[in-house]
């Protein structure tokens, strides 16, 4: 089966909800409820949550897939990849990786991250290993835009 796809608005809500320490199932539970008010504090209130709502009554197959066992963006701009970076691991731009024009240079992360970021990035994006650190299991890449 491929990967459900998510759009990069929907990745961000969910991983904001995540970073918020909601736990799977939770999420879950919430959007099948319509208990949009879990969701007001997340960020300071800063997102509109409407559209998972949305797709949790259209498709509640989709969202939950998604949820369970992970998600492919559609379509992904450096600032969602920054976004998708901090919410799930904490690494920050300029902090803990260069922003480049064309990507992200010299992210860490840790092997399990590895293939699940690869395995999330929409197709317009390609991962290169720059170095393995296998005592740490973690590998150094650059994820920049596909030219081919």
């Amino acid at each position: 089966m491929s990967a459900v796809k998510l759009s990069q608005w929907e990745m961000m809500l969910l991983e904001a909800a995540r970073a918020h320490g909601f736990v799977d199932e939770e999420i879950i539970h919430k959007l099948r409820t319509e208990n949009r008010a879990a969701f007001a504090d997340i960020e300071g209130g800063r997102f509109d949550f409407s559209d998972l709502f949305m797709l949790s009554k259209q498709d509640p197959l989709t969202i939950e897939t998604a949820i369970r066992e992970g998600y492919q963006i559609k379509f992904a701009t450096v600032n969602g990849v920054k976004f998708l970076l901090n919410k799930r691991y904490g690494l920050v731009a300029d902090q803990d990786y260069e922003v480049l024009d064309t990507g992200l240079d010299r992210v860490r992360l840790a092997d399990e991250a590895l293939a699940w970021v690869r395995a999330a990035l929409s197709p317009n994006w390609q991962m290169i290993e720059l170095e393995k650190l296998p005592a740490q299991k973690e590998t150094v890449v650059r994820i920049e835009l596909d030219r081919s």
